[in-house]
Formats: structure tokens, C-alpha cells, sequence
């Protein structure tokens, strides 16, 4: 099977190339649009996108309203709080599963991109997907194509070669190692010939979105899933309830768990194994709701997941519970001179981190890899416990 899967690759390349081509052809001709049209392609997690914001609002200004209309084509898991934000004019959500298979819904949308009328077409994205990101660059059929370079994480030489033909133009990636949030910097400076500077995402939350049950109390956040991204991330839920009794013994706060849906019996497994005073509100928020109460939080410790990236640029004291898969591709953040950094990360090194997620010890279904399963809760509690000690308003017992 391993000698087979190259040539599976192959076919599976071929196949969506063919399934692509049928879509877009003798597709209606082009609506015509008043004003020139921007198609920005971001196909990736919560996370991906709240380190992205930081570049997202400079687009407005380098393509501004009475010339330019921007369209955003986003992953519906965050396009309700992108619908809130003014840095595009109109947002096509993705249902990126959908999408992924050989559809009803991937045809139909194909066919309403090449409609559009795009005049130019953005994937800052490093790290492209090829049956994604790309897939509607070629879609778009503008004049000017515009891609990151981007490196070979979700590609082989046969989707880059396809991929890049389907370009304009590639704006260089450096081949040092960088974070997410200088990649989108990089790109965003090569795009536009000027150098952008790197920052910490912030997000400015309006009175409308903060919760009034919550307004006048005193708690801190619990994200123990990771919307089973990769296998193996999540601290065991045992950590998080031992953790959480430290937590309420040392500050007397009360704990909000939270999560997707799909992770509310995980939730209900803390809450029942801990002595302190949790609740469970996995799956009872939005993505908007969720950004109002974290705002509203002392403190957020998270596994490396989307929540933990969003509570940090909302300006909450963040601490995510860090594996070595791809240390340093998102966290630990750079250090940024005259910048306040909100996300901390507590990790085990070892000499294996970088791995990608393929990690070279067996694992036990279920069960954390061992840079995850290294993190013990005395460990953890030795490095957060002074940052609670500098928390504003905290109230020792």
C-alpha cells in the first residue's frame, strides 16, 4: 500500500483536475461589477484566521471602498465573527467538507466563483491546499492571480506544479523558520513593496457582543477539546480537572468550560471528576458569543486550539498547553518590542518537536502524544501560578 499511495496521489490530483475542469466550463459569462473586484481565499482554522487579522484590515486600505469591492471567500467554522469585522465588503462562506469531495456543492460553487466577475484573486496562505485554496484561484478566473510561495506541508511536486501555473504571480517565502504571524506580514510586504511589521493580532470587542450573565462576576475559561484537529493534541481531561481544583482552591473563580458542541461529554467529564465550581457550556456558544466572554475572562488555558489564539488578540491573559507538532509555526509567538504579549505556552521540549504531527512513538487511540502526556499538572500550575499572582484583579485566599 505504501508504494501504491504515490501513484493514488496521482490519480486523486487527476481526478479533481478533471471533476474541476467539467464545473468551469460554459460557465455563464461573468457579472459585471461597478467596481473592481477582490477575491480573498482563506480556507483555514479559527486559529489561522485570528493571526491573520493583524494583515486582513491593512487590505481595506490598499484597496479602498469607492474602487474596490472585496469579497472574502472564508470557512464557514468562523465566518460569523469575519461577518462582524469592516475589512471586506461581502463574505462567501465555504463549507471546506462539503467542498472536499467530489459534490454536488464543490460544482455549484465552483461555477458561482467564476461568476463573480474577480478582477484579482489573494491566497495569503503559506501553507496552500491544493483541492482548496487553489482550487478557487484557478476558479476565479481573474486577471490577476496572487499566491504565497508557500512550502510543501499539504502538497507534493505534482499539486505545486499545477497550483503555480495557475498564478500570476508568487510572492517569495523566506526559507527560515518563521511564525504564522510573519508569514502573513511577509506576504502582505511582498504584495504590496513595502514592509509591514509584525504584530500581535487584537480584536476590539463592542459592548453588543459581552455577556450580560457574566458582566458583574469573577471566572477564568477551561478549552480542554481541539475539535479533533489532530489526534493526540488534547491535555487528558483528568490534567484539566486536577488543574481546575488548583485553580478555584488558590482564587476562589469560578470555571467556564468551553467548546464545540461535539465536546460537551468532555466537558461533563471535567465538571464531574473536579471539586471546583465549573460549568459546562460546550456547544451553547457562537464563535461572536464566545469572543464576548473571553474578553470578559480573567484567564483562558486552552489547548492549542483556536479559542486560546482568539482570547489572546481580545486582550485576556492566555495560556495554551503547547505540543512540539509544530512549535514554532504559530506558538510560542515572537517577541515583539513595545507589543503586549497575551498568549503564554507551557511546554515539554523534546528533541523529536517539529514532527508535524506524525509522531514517532506508538500512541494509543484516544490517548496524547508524549510531548502532550509530558506536560504534568504540577509542572503546568509552576509555571501559571505567578501569572495569576500578576493577574489584575485577583483575589488570593
Amino acid at each position: 500500500m505504501t508504494l501504491l499511495k504515490p501513484f493514488l496521489i496521482i490519480i486523486k490530483s487527476f481526478l479533481f483536475y478533471l471533476f474541476d475542469s467539467l464545473a468551469l466550463w460554459k460557465v455563464p459569462s461573468p457579472q459585471l461589477n461597478e467596481l473592481e473586484l477582490v477575491f480573498l481565499i482563506r480556507q483555514d482554522a479559527i486559529g489561522d484566521f485570528v493571526m491573520w487579522l493583524d494583515t486582513a484590515k491593512e487590505y481595506r486600505n490598499i484597496f479602498p471602498p469607492d474602487k474596490y469591492k472585496i469579497v472574502l471567500a472564508g470557512n464557514k467554522i468562523w465566518c460569523d465573527l469575519a461577518e462582524e469585522l469592516p475589512y471586506w465588503d461581502e463574505i462567501l462562506m465555504v463549507d471546506v467538507k462539503q467542498f472536499k469531495t467530489f459534490s454536488r456543492y464543490r460544482w455549484d460553487f465552483l461555477r458561482k466563483v467564476r461568476n463573480l466577475g474577480v478582477q484579482i484573486s489573494i491566497q495569503p496562505t503559506f501553507s496552500r491546499e491544493f483541492y482548496q485554496g487553489d482550487a478557487l484561484v484557478r476558479a476565479s478566473g481573474a486577471l490577476r492571480k496572487v499566491s504565497s510561495a508557500g512550502d510543501m506541508a499539504n502538497r507534493n511536486w505534482l499539486k505545486k506544479f499545477i497550483a503555480n501555473s495557475w498564478n500570476t504571480e508568487l510572492i517569495p517565502a523566506s526559507t527560515e523558520t518563521l511564525t504564522e504571524l510573519e508569514r502573513n506580514a511577509e506576504f502582505f510586504s511582498g504584495l504590496t513593496n513595502y514592509t509591514h511589521l509584525t504584530c500581535y493580532p487584537q480584536l476590539d470587542i463592542p459592548d453588543f457582543w459581552l455577556s450580560s450573565e457574566w458582566k458583574e462576576k469573577t471566572f477564568y475559561i477551561l478549552v480542554p477539546g481541539t475539535s479533533g484537529a489532530v489526534a493526540g493534541k488534547e491535555w487528558p481531561p483528568a490534567f484539566f480537572s486536577d488543574l481546575a481544583t488548583k485553580v478555584f482552591r488558590q482564587t476562589g473563580w469560578e470555571g467556564l468550560i468551553c467548546g464545540t458542541k461535539q465536546e460537551h461529554s468532555l466537558g461533563e467529564q471535567i465538571l464531574k471528576q473536579s471539586d471546583a465550581h465549573l460549568q459546562n457550556l460546550c456547544g451553547q456558544k457562537t464563535l461572536v458569543e464566545l469572543a464576548g466572554v473571553l474578553s470578559q475572562s480573567r484567564l483562558t488555558i486552552s489547548n492549542d486550539t483556536g479559542s486560546v489564539f482568539l482570547s489572546s488578540a481580545v486582550g485576556t491573559l492566555s495560556v495554551c498547553i503547547l505540543g512540539g507538532g509544530h512549535f514554532g509555526r504559530f506558538v510560542p509567538y515572537p517577541d515583539l518590542p513595545g507589543q503586549t504579549n497575551h498568549l503564554k505556552t507551557v511546554y515539554h521540549k523534546m528533541p523529536c518537536y517539529g514532527c508535524n504531527w506524525v509522531c514517532i512513538f506508538p500512541i494509543i487511540e484516544g490517548e496524547p502524544t508524549p510531548c502532550i502526556a509530558n506536560i504534568s499538572v504540577d509542572a503546568f500550575w509552576k509555571q501559571v501560578r505567578p501569572l495569576l499572582i500578576s493577574c489584575p484583579y485577583t483575589d488570593f485566599l
